[in-house]
């Protein structure tokens, strides 16, 4: 009894003591464990949403321009001049003037409305948030001393851009007019219009005088308003076909401009076709990048209703069901987040551009061993007429993008 004692004294609750310690350790590591798991879940969720919301602010943007500049712009405009044989030897511009302010309103518009007020609240929230969100807003000194070397870097760059903007008054949401006086036949006036109507960002052509001229001329002066917003993180694919005159250059005089040939001219060239020969387009992108890794929707829908993202780190599934009904054809496709359309079981009906179906997919090559992320898209054709892909840029060693045929005839090329 006295061993049996001694035993119990001595070893076995010391023991158990130290098991029961043990256990108690355990439940709090696994409770922190559980914690870290449902943190880094909702990270992963935050960056996925993060992605998709970045990509839809741009693309509800990506019509107007990033900035106005005034020479650029004359560049633009004379090439559209000589193009269309129309003859405008005089140009007048405004100052370039931020709509967050109700005296710039009223000194282009003529008045200040309640609308006006809306534009001026609306402008100062937009350059409010592209510069807390740039980090070009001024900080407390408690905030800076937090923020490590990386983001000190890239604020202190942002802040010398935005700098330079304010000294040229581009600020918030801006706009420029442009009073263009003319002489020509009403087909060159017309030829003009239509270069205007397919610039790659929006030009309103506000007010148009006419009047007869000698024989089918015509003459009289238009307003064109050029509109701009800052883009977060810089981020706009546009880039102007401009050099930088030197010397005594005079760009009203004996310039001889070219054409535009934008990356997206000389992407579509590559692919053989028009843009306009596309139904659907698609990227596949990175998972380093600020935008999704994947980006589907229809050609030339400007306000970007139909498109779907998705968001991996690894291989994301995208599937496109294409279904012909009674001579209609009918399209639906989906990625791991969203689906359109959400509320039409067969689809959304659209017209083929061409005798087939056609997808243009801008892919990029790998940036490292790490970048895993993928698109399988899986292609359901219950149509009679062939789908056309075409994928550009993609690695050619370890591609991003695989097509998986799932029924009809589906033909791709890279």
């Amino acid at each position: 009894m006295l061993l049996g004692y001694g035993f119990y004294k001595f070893v076995y609750t010391n023991q158990n003591g130290k098991i029961t310690e043990l256990k108690i350790s355990r439940d709090t590591y696994s409770q922190k464990w559980e914690q870290v798991k449902a943190k880094i879940a909702s990270k992963d969720k935050k960056n996925e949403e993060y992605k998709i919301l970045n990509a839809k602010i741009f693309s509800k943007t990506d019509m107007l321009f990033p900035s106005i500049e005034q020479e650029k712009i004359i560049m633009v405009l004379d090439k559209m001049i000589k193009d269309s044989n129309l003859q405008a030897d005089v140009l007048g511009f405004s100052e370039v003037n931020s709509e967050d302010t109700a005296k710039s309103t009223s000194k282009i518009e003529g008045s200040s409305t309640k609308a006006g007020d809306k534009n001026k609240k609306a402008a100062n929230e937009l350059d409010k948030l592209v510069s807390d969100f740039n980090g070009t807003n001024k900080k407390d000194d408690n905030s800076e001393k937090t923020k490590d070397s990386k983001v000190q870097a890239s604020t202190t760059n942002t802040e010398k851009s935005t700098a330079k903007a304010d000294n040229s008054k581009y600020i918030g949401v801006y706009k420029m007019q442009v009073t263009l006086n003319f002489k020509g036949t009403y087909d060159e006036l017309i030829s003009f219009i239509e270069q205007v109507e397919k610039y790659e960002k929006k030009i309103i052509v506000s007010n148009i005088n006419l009047a007869a001229g000698e024989g089918s001329g015509l003459s009289g002066n238009l307003i064109l308003e050029f509109y701009g917003v800052p883009k977060i993180n810089s981020n706009d694919n546009f880039k102007w076909d401009y050099k930088e005159p030197s010397g005594k250059g005079n760009p009203f005089v004996g310039v001889s401009i070219g054409a535009v040939n934008s990356e997206t001219a000389s992407i579509i060239k590559a692919a053989g076709k028009s843009i306009s020969s596309f139904d659907f387009e698609m990227t596949a992108k990175p998972s380093s990048s600020d935008l999704p890794t994947v980006i589907l929707g229809k050609v030339k829908d400007t306000n970007r209703s139909t498109y779907v993202y998705g968001d991996n780190d690894g291989i994301e599934e995208v599937k496109i069901n294409l279904v012909e009904n009674s001579g209609k054809y009918y399209f639906k496709y989906n990625t791991s987040s969203n689906v359109y359309p959400t509320s039409n079981n067969i689809g959304e009906e659209f017209s083929p551009i061409g005798d087939s179906i056609n997808l243009i997919i801008y892919s990029n090559k790998r940036n490292s061993k790490e970048d895993l992320s993928g698109v399988n898209l899986k292609i359901s054709n219950g149509t009679s007429k062939k789908v056309f892909v075409k994928i550009l840029g993609d690695d050619k060693e370890r591609p991003r993008v695989n097509v998986i045929p799932e029924k009809g005839e589906v033909n791709q090329e890279r």
